[in-house]
């Protein structure tokens, strides 16, 4: 089953997703229930990657796969923006292979996007971010959260990754596709 979805962006530009959509997300047994798994990290002036290893976390067996059904990044309740003294940007990234910069979230290898600005004249955040429900399952036992903050000099801020979802065992089909596909070694 299929469905379309058009957005209406700014200067009249639409962009047509097509979703597809299997019995079950992509045909595959689960192997645990529904969790979510709570990262600490910090953004600074320097682009870098936190390494996320998810066995610290969860068992995930040969043949299993992560299924991601939420991802969520907050400013933790420490931080205030009343503490800034310039306005700041900060962008973060979750990507399934080790990205040395950003990529454009229409990469196969994107997985979430979040960017947060901070107004010190209105005390104002303004917060986007981007993820697909329809995320295949990530079959790598590490996920990389790049991250850079842009503005004031001396800043780091305190976040939480927040990601949801649950260990499930596809097909040997659509497990091969998968670490074919998300390992670039595809035809």
């Amino acid at each position: 089953m299929a469905y379309a979805k058009a957005h209406l962006f700014k200067e009249g530009l639409v962009v047509l997703f097509i979703y597809f959509f299997y019995h079950d997300r992509f045909m595959a047994a689960a192997k645990t229930k529904e969790f979510e798994i709570y990262v600490s990290t910090q953004a600074d002036l320097t682009a870098d990657n936190a390494v996320l290893d998810l066995t610290d976390y969860v068992d995930i067996a040969d043949n299993e796969a992560f299924e991601i059904h939420e991802v969520r990044l907050t400013l933790d309740p420490t931080e205030k923006v009343s503490d800034l003294t310039a306005d700041a940007e900060v962008i973060f990234q979750l990507a399934d292979s080790n990205i040395q910069n950003f990529v454009s979230h229409a990469d196969r290898t994107s997985l979430f996007v979040a960017r947060f600005t901070y107004d010190t004249a209105t005390l104002g955040m303004y917060h986007e971010e981007s993820f697909s429900s329809l995320t295949p399952l990530i079959v790598s036992k590490t996920l990389w959260l790049r991250n850079e903050a842009d503005g004031q000099a001396a800043l780091t801020l305190d976040y939480t990754l927040r990601i949801k979802g649950r260990i499930v065992k596809p097909s040997a089909k659509d497990y091969m596709a998968l670490v074919l596909t998300q390992t670039g070694n595809v035809a």
